[in-house]
């Protein structure tokens, strides 16, 4: 029984709910995916109880049930937006609701850095409107990760597909990730990456950063295969507004891949501002007092004097 529970849980969350809202005009798809995110039993309470779990110990998310609504709604969002981007295969097609501010650098390979803040399918969508390809770095999985969860797997494939669809190349799994990386930017391809990488997924390169007061800890993998490659690190977000379920994805200036403290500090900045923009965006909230732990343990032998 609980397994059919999870498995008509996962084709509403994951394929029934958002899809619907991607057939239907924005303005009757936000108010369709309010609604839902209004049920605390509903599409992704998994997601928002972990969160809820977690978040309100080590920053200040007002409202708990308000924050709980936030989480759902921001994962049914990023769904959504796969099956949006099923229905318009024009790579470079964006919504109305989804605004570019900023421009990617013009000629030459570099490397978008991104979050786990947000819905980066759009980063995707825009490098293709100005023409880029581009190659997502990602943590290799397969379907014995999704053990009974047979629709998560499926979800996580068609997803897969529609990132290398829109990218033009395939996604470079990590390990083993630097070779086919290393060659799309040399053929001029920009590579897709996020920073936020707590030692318990990332334990190698982990360097001390500063974020939401605390010290944590980047990995420096992707400033390394920049400084290989002669490229910078472009970072990019999203800001949402989500009463009316809007967002606009933003791009910063190039950051220096040799100033490997300063870039990665510089790129903490830009998530702590969008974090207490918007808690309920980041998704790795359940993995914040461990990395703090691991952060401190990393942090420890630098603090300590020579013998």
């Amino acid at each position: 029984m609980r397994t059919l529970r999870l498995f008509l849980a996962d084709a509403l969350q994951f394929f029934l709910a958002p899809g619907l809202a991607a057939l239907l005009p924005w303005r009757l798809a936000r108010r369709w995916l309010r609604w839902l995110a209004g049920f605390g039993r509903g599409p992704f309470a998994e997601a928002s109880r972990a969160a809820l779990a977690t978040a309100p110990a080590h920053f200040d998310v007002g409202d708990a049930a308000r924050f709980a609504a936030d989480v759902r709604l921001v994962w049914l969002l990023d769904t959504t937006d796969l099956y949006l981007s099923l229905r318009h295969r024009d790579r470079a097609w964006r919504p109305w609701h989804v605004q570019r501010v900023g421009e990617w650098p013009r000629g030459g390979a570099f490397i978008a850095t991104g979050f786990h803040h947000g819905t980066g399918l759009w980063a995707f969508r825009s490098l293709a409107e100005a023409g880029r390809d581009s190659m997502l770095v990602s943590a290799r999985w397969d379907r014995g990760d999704f053990a009974g969860l047979p629709l998560r797997y499926a979800y996580g494939r068609l997803r897969g597909a529609e990132v290398e669809r829109l990218g033009a190349n395939p996604v470079a799994f990590r390990p083993g990730a630097r070779a086919p990386l290393s060659a799309a930017l040399a053929r001029g391809a920009c590579v897709v990456g996020v920073i936020d990488m707590p030692p318990r997924l990332a334990p190698r390169g982990q360097r001390p950063v500063r974020l939401l007061g605390q010290r944590a800890s980047f990995p420096d993998g992707l400033l390394a295969l920049a400084r290989e490659a002669g490229v910078p690190l472009v970072p990019y977000w999203i800001e949402f507004d989500l009463v009316a379920c809007t967002r606009r994805l933003c791009i910063g200036a190039p950051l220096d891949p040799h100033d490997v403290d300063g870039t990665l500090q510089a790129l903490a900045d830009i998530l702590d501002a969008q974090i207490r923009r918007t808690p309920a965006a980041w998704t790795f909230w359940p993995e914040w007092p461990q990395w703090l732990t691991d952060a401190a343990a990393i942090a420890a032998p630098e603090a300590s004097p020579p013998s």
